[in-house]
């Protein structure tokens, strides 16, 4: 499956992980910086930078992903081999689109693929009519 996140934020480059945990801003900096995704999308602290291939999810023992193991294009010497890991928290925060198979998409989902589409302008970061 493809998909596209906003690679660089909270990346460990050196063991190819990527957790809303990894630094400790608000010890370094004195804040924590608490915009959600739709507050950075906005104000352009956050976007799609970087496409990649999921190849693997690690499941709980309820069926529910801990983390997230994504084929790179950095070649093998960055990350693990090539590959990054991702937490599930940080894969909500910080991927933007997501191309599956139409088989694994859920009903529900699909039957909004029937609504008239809304065309943004060029420079619209997206969601921001969400008002």
């Amino acid at each position: 499956m493809y998909f596209s996140c906003d690679v660089n934020k909270h990346l460990n480059s050196e063991r190819g992980l990527l957790d809303m945990n990894n630094y400790d801003y608000a010890s370094i900096m004195g804040t924590d910086f608490p915009m959600d995704k739709r507050q950075r999308v906005i104000t352009f602290a956050s976007g799609s930078s970087h496409a990649m291939t999921l190849m693997a999810v690690d499941l709980d023992g309820d069926g529910k992903p801990v983390k997230w193991m994504v084929e790179n294009s950095w070649g093998a010497k960055s990350g693990y081999k090539g590959h990054l890991i991702m937490t599930d928290q940080w894969f909500d925060e910080y991927m933007f689109r997501l191309v599956v198979a139409r088989k694994y998409v859920p009903e529900n989902l699909l039957a909004l693929m029937k609504q008239k589409p809304v065309k943004l302008p060029a420079w619209d970061p997206m969601f921001s009519m969400d008002e």
